[in-house]
Formats: C-alpha cells, structure tokens, sequence
C-alpha cells in the first residue's frame, strides 16, 4: 500500500467519523456484543483475526508485519481513573506520551521493543479500550492510523 493510499484512507476515515457517515468499505468497525464497545479500523492493515476470549471481552487482529490492534472493555477497577492508567502504564512501559481528561486517557510508548498507542474511555463501571502495537519499522504505515482509529472508539456506560 502506497502512502499516498493510506493518507486517502486515514482522512477518509476522519472524515467519515466527523460527518457520521457509513464506515468505508475496506474498514471494520467491530462492536463487542457483551459491553458495546465499537471502533473502526482499516480492514487491510490488521487482516488476521486472533481467537476469541472465553469471556467475551473483544477482540483482536494482525497483520503478517506484526502489527496488532485489540478492542475491547472490562469492568472498572476501584479507584481506577485516566491518571492512574498513565501511573500504571509508565511503571512497565517506556511511556513517551500521555494526555487525558476526567473520563478518557491516551497513552502511547514503547514496551519490548514495539511501538503501543492505547485510548481508554471511562464509561460508568466500563473502561472501553482500543490498542494498536506495531513495530517500530512499521512506523511510517501506522502512525497516522493511531488517531483516527483510536477516536472511534466508543462505549456505553454499563450502570
């Protein structure tokens, strides 16, 4: 895939989100049936889907570069806020990157030697998540994916 061709996608995809329209037809926006949580992602980057988890949580997919994007939610943990994600993530990761507000962090670094963008929404008792983790010789093709994939995550609030 050519740059030119994932610019035109990445701002396809934007612009499908800020006008609410339909998703492209080379994307998949997955929606995990036990929490609601819903995100879009260029079908052709992450094609390989990985096994289900028993507990029905979400759901992930790779490419044969070794790229990787999970979505997915889980029950909030007591206490847990956007900082304390930033605090938790920077005691094992390489964290180079973080901004959040009262109910959303991003968070963005190194872990092994691999490049990870993380955006966590806080919904009721839900944090809603999507992750995309690529090598850092991927850069060039990922990188400007991380936004508009990330800012598609969305989730209700579960109480």
């Amino acid at each position: 895939m050519g740059y030119r061709r994932l610019s035109l996608a990445a701002a396809g995809l934007a612009l499908a989100f800020t006008a609410a329209a339909p998703a492209l037809a080379d994307d998949v926006t997955y929606r995990n049936e036990r929490f609601g949580t819903t995100a879009t992602f260029p079908a052709e980057l992450f094609p390989d889907p990985l096994p289900a988890p028993t507990n029905g949580d979400g759901l992930g997919w790779t490419s044969p570069e070794g790229a990787e994007i999970f979505i997915y939610a889980r029950p909030r943990q007591e206490g847990e806020t956007p900082r304390t994600v930033v605090r938790d993530r920077g005691s094992v990761d390489d964290v180079t990157y973080d901004r959040s507000g009262r109910r959303w962090v991003v968070v963005s670094g190194y872990r092994d030697g691999r490049i990870f963008y993380e955006r966590y929404i806080f919904r009721g008792d839900l944090v809603h998540s999507v992750s995309i983790r690529y090598p850092e010789a991927l850069r060039a093709t990922y990188d400007p994916l991380v936004g508009p994939v990330t800012m598609s995550l969305r989730g209700p609030s579960s109480g």
